[in-house]
């Protein structure tokens, strides 16, 4: 029988060689602070955090939350090497045009999860991990397990790779040898770059948060919850926001490395349009819409807003047919935004 040393390295090793550049295992306890640190943002209300049982909060209590845990390994899956097409960076972050994040079981990056969950099992380890939503504090147990720094815009930051990074949480039964470190964010006290290269004034002066001004939250949110100071700022972001993450000085050894092509992405950029996802049908939605954005959204319809929203930020005046053919033939909330995208470019 192994001893939990040996259980361990074997647990690392396998995930190297599933593709993962980083590995660490860490204990289940709470996270220290981090409760403290939710109810002093401002924003993170539309959680409901002032709740001791909020799912948040929860998510910070591993042992709390799965009863059965003993050990959990944080996994780096990094996600900056991918020659990303500059016309759909106008448009999405890097992170969902990865498809690593949170991806479905029945994708590649979802099939990587499953495999390494398989190889736990043959080692008598039952994965505990929670496919279908954030189940932990994914960059807090990272820290804890001394494979990520925080920067000042809130991301995790591992090394050379830099914020480009996705992390995976996997709580297994299993006592594995487990590292405790304490979290540091190793920023320069007196950089602000990411703050300033913020398009919607999300960050404070600290690198506080404010997720309701988060160009994510807004692409994601239904039509009562768009904020217009915020839509009127995104530019034309439909799903997600790198800007604080490029201008961070410590990304950029990461984006001058080496890149290697995405054969779905170079053909997405051939066929992705602001006037096809304007009148998305179900086709379009599987085929260039689902596989890089099925993170958040469920409603094709908010697609659609998004699509008008960042037409009238354009400034392209060659969208105005396909506006107001929108502001009579969609939604009521498609028209709404369509007529404020066409007075904005009018």
């Amino acid at each position: 029988m192994l001893d939990v040393h040996e259980l361990t390295e074997k647990v690392k090793r396998k995930v190297l060689e599933l593709g993962f550049a980083r590995v660490g295992v860490t204990t289940p306890d709470p996270i220290d602070g981090y409760e403290d640190e939710l109810c002093r943002r401002h924003g993170y209300g539309i959680w409901n955090v002032g709740d001791p049982d909020s799912k948040l909060r929860l998510a910070a209590r591993p042992s709390q939350k799965i009863p059965e845990v003993k050990s959990v390994i944080s996994l780096v899956r990094a996600v900056g090497n991918i020659d990303y097409p500059p016309r759909l960076l106008e448009h999405l972050g890097r992170i969902y045009l990865s498809r690593a994040y949170l991806p479905p079981d029945d994708t590649l990056e979802g099939k990587r999860v499953l495999l390494f969950e398989e190889y736990l099992a043959s080692l008598g380890i039952r994965s505990l991990y929670d496919h279908t939503n954030m189940q932990l504090v994914d960059r807090a147990i990272a820290a804890r397990a001394g494979l990520i720094t925080y920067g000042r815009n809130n991301f995790a930051y591992a090394d050379d790779l830099g914020s480009f990074i996705v992390l995976v949480t996997i709580p297994v039964d299993a006592e594995l040898e487990c590292e405790v470190h304490e979290p540091r964010r190793v920023c320069p006290q007196d950089c602000h770059i990411c703050i300033d290269a913020c398009p919607t004034r999300a960050m404070g002066d600290d690198g506080a948060l404010d997720p309701t001004r988060c160009v994510l939250y807004s692409n994601f949110s239904p039509a009562e919850c768009k904020d217009p100071a915020v839509t009127a700022l995104i530019g034309q972001r439909i799903h997600g926001c790198d800007a604080c993450q490029v201008a961070c000085p410590r990304n950029a050894r990461a984006l001058a490395a080496g890149k290697a092509a995405d054969p779905y992405l170079d053909w997405l950029a051939e066929r992705f349009s602001l006037e096809d996802m304007l009148f998305c049908d179900g086709d379009y939605y599987e085929s260039c819409l689902r596989p890089v954005m099925f993170n958040y959204i469920r409603d094709i319809d908010i697609f659609r807003q998004n699509a008008a929203i960042a037409m009238g930020n354009s400034g392209d005046v060659s969208y105005l047919p396909a506006l107001r053919r929108a502001a009579d033939e969609g939604s009521d909330e498609v028209r709404r935004f369509a007529r404020v995208a066409i007075e904005q470019l009018e």
